[in-house]
């Protein structure tokens, strides 16, 4: 999830030939998988924030692109069928399911579908103690597929896979770090998900309701419009951009093109696992330019446990998350509801 100021940083230096994000270590999955690859994703996202994850069993970005296509071209009906209540108030789903944003004239601006790691949910609301926990815990919603694409399956496979190797992520940092409580914090990561979106061009004052609601600056320092805003993410992210371009990291104040590494997934660290490892792991600030044609990507997020403690680092220094929780659930509804205006509304996870 985004987490962000709300100013502007850095210079540009897109397409230029001595981009340092080139040199971002390329990690094997089978290193990742047999232990050997804490030190170097320690290292790397130290660095530069950001590591390619290559060679991964079971990834198959083609068939996603294709189900992900199929699906966001799919009828209004269809897709309504599947979103979530602030899109369509006859549903129940909360935050599953499909959503969009559009401009002051009713066009698209982005379509998302959201999934988690729940097939139905398991607990009832006396089992916890507040109702943003209990949706949490929301099980996902799937569209009917047609004899064209198998979506579910395919979406599915692709959060499994990130899943999976988010585990392993988080345990080879956690070990190379010598913070075995860092892996506890993520026993239950209940808020994770897999996000697919589609971005649709623009013009600078499409962005208005984002620069409103959320308080993003929505124009590169040179003028240029913005898909997605300067932000870091929150904890562990996996992303997906299917070689698409338009997404740049800040790399020593200045903002570099990132590279795309075919069949790969970008891994980047966020502010919440800088702030616990006393910045031994750095958060990548990363941003989207509008590339005037439709793009589509698929961040998936791996969250700490709804109650899990990230009010202290590894060293025993305060987190700024702390001003709104010790624990991590309450801060990271805040940030959804802000930061997903395509899903929610701002009272929707209350």
């Amino acid at each position: 999830m985004k987490h962000s100021d709300t100013g502007r940083s850095g210079s540009s230096k897109s397409g230029r030939d001595d981009n340092p994000l080139l040199h971002s270590p390329k990690v094997p999955y089978k290193d990742i998988e047999d232990g050997s690859a804490g030190d170097t994703l320690r290292t790397g996202l130290s660095e530069y924030g950001m590591v390619y994850i290559t060679d991964i069993p079971s990834y198959r970005p083609q068939d996603e692109i294709s189900a992900i296509k199929a699906f966001f071209e799919s009828s209004y009906d269809s897709k309504m069928e599947v979103a979530t209540e602030k899109n369509n108030p006859v549903n129940k789903n909360i935050l599953r399911g499909y959503g969009c944003c559009r401009d002051s004239r009713g066009e698209l601006l982005e379509e998302v579908f959201n999934i988690g790691q729940y097939a139905e949910r398991t607990i009832t609301p006396d089992q916890v103690e507040t109702t943003s926990e209990y949706k949490s815990r929301e099980a996902n919603v799937w569209p009917k597929d047609s004899p064209k694409f198998n979506f579910k399956d395919t979406i599915q496979n692709a959060f499994d896979v990130r899943f999976k190797l988010a585990r392993l992520i988080v345990h080879q940092i956690a070990s190379s770090l010598d913070y075995v409580e860092l892996e506890n914090k993520f026993d239950e990561c209940e808020f994770s998900m897999l996000v697919i979106k589609k971005y649709l061009p623009r013009d600078a004052e499409d962005n208005v309701v984002h620069a409103e609601s959320a308080g993003y600056q929505m124009l590169t320092e040179s003028g240029q419009v913005l898909a997605c805003p300067e932000h870091a993410d929150t904890t562990i992210t996996l992303l997906s951009t299917y070689t698409n371009s338009g997404l740049q990291g800040l790399y020593g104040g200045v903002w570099y093109d990132v590279p795309n590494v075919r069949n790969s997934l970008l891994l980047m660290a966020g502010s919440i696992i800088e702030e616990l490892t006393d910045g031994k792991i750095k958060a990548l600030r990363h941003r989207v330019l509008d590339i005037k044609t439709v793009r589509y990507a698929a961040p998936f997020f791996f969250n700490p446990s709804f109650n899990a403690d990230v009010s202290k680092s590894m060293s025993g220094k305060t987190l700024s998350s702390a001003s709104v929780s010790k624990t991590y659930g309450p801060w990271q509804v805040e940030q959804l509801h802000r930061d997903e205006p395509s899903l929610l509304s701002p009272t929707s996870l209350y």
